[in-house]
């Protein structure tokens, strides 16, 4: 049987049951409050660079850590660097993954300098990176799995 050599991703919306790695809590990255998201290494996603991510062509499985919900848009956003905390500058805050096509240059690039991503949700209706679905994550602040 031939073998899949697409990565796998190993860690699922907001969770990663299966994580043995240590977990360093960071500020949310916005200066409200209410922002509940998990940053996890590529390495830990099972993704050798990020345009191993592809944006769903239908609708994905129930468990994708892409899966859109009909009340906002799920984003993925990469850093260059582990943030050790906030504010960022606007350049390292990265971009969201429905912006990309998987073989456009600018996500190339994004790959060659990208060593970790965030998943989170944003609701409809709600400024970019300022409000979240209180049911899309767990009641904690942004983590950095390493």
């Amino acid at each position: 049987m031939p073998q899949d050599s697409e990565p796998r991703i190993t860690a699922t919306l907001y969770e990663a049951p299966g994580y043995q790695g240590t977990a360093v809590s960071v500020p949310p990255d916005r200066w409200d409050e209410g922002e509940d998201a998990i940053v996890y290494s590529l390495a830990h996603l099972g993704l050798g660079r990020l345009s191993s991510l592809r944006a769903p062509a239908g609708p994905p499985d129930s468990d994708s850590p892409f899966r859109q919900h009909g009340t906002g848009i799920t984003h993925v956003t990469v850093w260059s660097s582990k943030p050790v905390g906030w504010p960022l500058s606007t350049e390292g805050r990265g971009t969201t993954w429905q912006q990309f096509s998987a073989d456009t240059a600018d996500l190339g690039a994004w790959a060659h300098r990208s060593r970790y991503v965030r998943v989170w949700h944003q609701q409809d209706g709600a400024a970019m990176d300022t409000e979240l679905s209180a049911s899309c994550g767990p009641d904690r602040p942004i983590r950095v799995m390493e």
